[in-house]
């Protein structure tokens, strides 16, 4: 067994007794598909969620990965190639950019690697997701794409490392090294607004003094492309695990989720997990760079990538990559090379990581887990039955020298200026059980976890997360403050309301503004006419982005027009001694006036009114089913999140299924989960897109109408509730 592999055993030590997890030194032969299937029982309820009762936790991996693929087989199939690099091969020109970055990291290579360095119990388990898809690839083959592969374990740790690779290898991070050494201009897409938002999550939890039953209340709700496919699942394996959450297509886990005692749910946090090392390239030697007093060779690779072009052919894209000792070269200055160090390309174990919290049974057991630091990035949002609620910010942070600038590149000319060891989960911000009684995380840095209980951040390292509160984030802040216990009917009012507090922070300055100008002798008639019709409008709207409501179209038109050009966008910026009430106001009164005016118009020859409805224009579909859609990106201040896409043949937008698009469109919410943890914990949940992809099963679309209408179904654990809604029972 690796070191790794070693530490990794001594901390689970504290586990073992209570059948958490396994090590060993010896890998153990797996059994034949064959003899897995007798030892699992799938049982679909009546929303297709399957829930995996098996012997042992080999046998439920075999059901997980059998059942996801009944649901997914083709997206694992695809996500799986890509992660090979071989996405161009079948699915043309836009799977040539994620190809070269599988190249560039080796990613087949170091996941051949890791498959000996991962824990005996975790390769048993991966092997076994493996055989569990593979047995439905076999059987189904017939209504499979050609294309669709047989896996293996080593997929599964390609397609762990894939993510990083790609966003390594790609044009992002070579952009910021052009822009620093050879001058070239920033895009106006890349430039920051301190009140921005980043696409993510929204997670709380509520302790006993902040509920009516004196009982703590968790809220999961990822925001993810609707195509990325949330799923579902229950395993119980008696006396080792018994979790019901959700993962997606590819991951042989569940990620979030809950037992009887406990839950978690995660949210994206924005931890430095790499460092960009600048080596001085040897003006002697050609592709050498002095390191540690010597002159060492830059290993060269020449990679051919196949891509099929439009009329089915195939023709091959060759590069070349350089690597260092520190990792791949992914930029080159006659004087310099640039080599990327990162923790993430390394994080083999990180669904692992998952897999051991959800086997804890109390907060220690949790934190044990926690403490191996398999998961490489995401806050983490925890309550349990015994009263306990955690926020905790995590990573495999590097432990840096305090001081330097790690924010694009540092200069390496000795094994000293590297780092060599991780953070400790014990040095991360959290905050446990706090007197305001809650934590939240809308994909906020650390410090604003709470309004009552903000994390001093003066103790911990200066590269670790900070910045502004966007505002979504505020306004999660803001309904936690409304009132002082929440019911469970008021949390799920909460994740549902339609406001937008950009419009609550801005509207009364626009108003004024445009009847300034609308009002004056100055200007074009139509375009005072527009300013006084638009201010009007506004004026009647209620600020929310509700189905019914008229004016958030416009105002949302206005608004992308006006934050284009406007300098400064707010009268009063953000300010952390204000960080929940700023900013606000109309920055660019002149820019206002403008873009309110083209908003009216631009609306009117659109829609024919700018009082349309959003839900006019804004829709969910699936199947037969066409709903009045809510929701907005949390950019603007919003806790609803959802994004729409427009589809051909008209001004509509649409977040779930159309035509000639085999995954659904969209962004934003789509899985939510509410856990209560009185006794015995009680959950409900709605995955707005179904639990399959398969378009001919009901269970495509029969969540669709509860999620438009703000409902949650019952997340059916006990054995009782899963016998009482049982559709069908099964082995694989």
């Amino acid at each position: 067994m690796t070191a790794r592999g070693r530490a990794a055993c001594a901390v689970a030590a504290l586990l073992i007794g209570s059948g958490l997890f396994g090590c060993g030194r010896k890998t153990v032969d797996l059994p034949d598909a064959g003899e897995l299937a007798n030892h699992v029982t799938i049982r679909r309820d009546a929303y297709g969620i399957p829930h995996i009762l098996a012997d042992s936790e080999e046998a439920a991996a075999f059901g997980f990965g059998f059942a996801q693929a009944e649901d997914h087989a083709a997206e694992i199939g695809r996500r799986y190639l890509s992660a090979r690099g071989q996405g161009a091969r079948h699915f043309g020109e836009a799977g040539l950019a994620g190809d070269l970055a599988m190249a560039q990291f080796d990613n087949m290579a170091a996941a051949r690697r890791a498959v000996e360095a991962i824990t005996p119990l975790y390769r048993r388990i991966i092997s076994a997701y493996a055989a569990g898809v593979n047995r439905y690839v076999s059987a189904h083959r017939t209504e499979l794409p050609a294309w669709m592969p047989e896996i293996t374990a080593v997929d599964v740790l390609a397609y762990t490392r894939a993510s990083a690779a790609e966003s390594l290898g790609g044009p992002a991070l070579l952009r910021r090294l052009r822009e620093k050494y050879e001058g070239v201009l920033p895009s106006r897409l890349d430039e920051e607004n301190a009140w921005d938002d980043a696409p993510g999550s929204n997670a709380l939890a509520l302790g006993g003094s902040r509920t009516a039953t004196g009982k703590p209340i968790l809220l999961g709700n990822p925001h993810l492309q609707w195509g990325s496919l949330y799923w579902e699942a229950h395993v119980r394996v008696p006396g080792t695990i018994d979790f019901y959450g959700s993962t997606l297509p590819g991951v042989p886990v569940l990620r979030a989720g809950f037992n009887d005692r406990l839950g978690f749910v995660t949210t994206n946090n924005a931890p430095d997990l790499e460092d960009v090392f600048v080596l001085k390239v040897d003006p002697q030697k050609p592709d050498h760079y002095l390191f540690d007093g010597e002159s060492l060779p830059m290993q060269r690779r020449d990679v051919a990538v196949h891509v099929r072009n439009a009329d089915g052919a195939l023709r091959q894209e060759t590069r070349t990559f350089w690597s260092s000792h520190l990792g791949a070269v992914v930029y080159r200055t006659p004087e310099r090379a640039f080599a990327v160090k990162s923790t993430r390309l390394d994080a083999f174990a990180y669904y692992e990581g998952f897999y051991v919290l959800s086997k804890a049974r109390t907060l220690d057991q949790w934190l044990a887990a926690l403490r191996m630091n398999f998961v490489p990035t995401s806050n983490f949002t925890y309550a349990d039955v015994d009263g306990n609620i955690l926020y905790v910010w995590n990573g495999r942070v590097p432990v840096r020298k305090e001081g330097g600038d790690y924010r694009l590149d540092v200069d390496a000319t000795t094994s000293a200026d590297l780092w060599s060891r991780l953070h400790a989960v014990e040095d991360y911000p959290r905050l446990l059980n706090p007197p305001g009684g809650y934590v939240q995380n809308a994909n906020n840095p650390p410090r604003f976890v709470s309004a009552r209980d903000p994390i001093d951040m003066t103790g911990y390292p200066s590269y670790f997360e900070r910045g502004p509160l966007a505002l979504r984030p505020q306004l999660a802040l803001d309904m936690l403050e409304s009132k002082q216990r929440f019911t469970v009917d008021d949390v799920i009012a909460l994740k549902h309301s339609p406001r937008m507090l950009l419009a609550e922070r801005v509207k009364a300055d626009l108003l004024e503004v445009a009847r300034a100008a609308g009002s004056g002798a100055d200007g074009p008639s139509d375009v005072r006419s527009h300013l006084i019709d638009g201010a009007a409008a506004l004026e009647e709207w209620d600020n929310t982005v509700s189905a019914g409501s008229r004016g958030a179209v416009l105002f949302q038109r206005f608004w992308d027009l006006y934050s284009r050009a406007a300098q400064p966008l707010f009268a009063t910026p953000w300010s952390e001694s204000a960080f929940a009430t700023t900013p606000h106001g109309i920055g660019d009164r002149a820019a206002a006036v403008t873009h309110l005016a083209a908003a009216v118009r631009a609306v009117r020859e659109q829609f024919g009114s700018e009082r349309v409805s959003w839900g006019e224009v804004h829709r969910f579909r699936a199947g037969s089913l066409d709903l009045p859609g809510d929701g907005i990106a949390g950019t603007y201040g919003a806790y609803r999140v959802m994004t729409f896409e427009p589809v051909a043949g008209g001004p509509t937008r649409v977040a779930g299924h159309i035509p000639g698009r085999s995954s659904p469109v969209g962004f934003g919410d789509a899985w939510i989960l509410l856990v209560d943890f009185s006794n015995p914990a009680t959950a409900w949940s709605v995955l707005a897109y179904g639990q399959t992809a398969r378009q001919g099963s009901p269970h495509s679309s029969d969540q669709l109408r509860l999620f438009a209408s703000h409902r949650l179904r019952p997340a059916w654990y006990t054995e009782a509730d899963i016998q009482q809604n049982l559709e069908r029972s099964y082995r694989p």
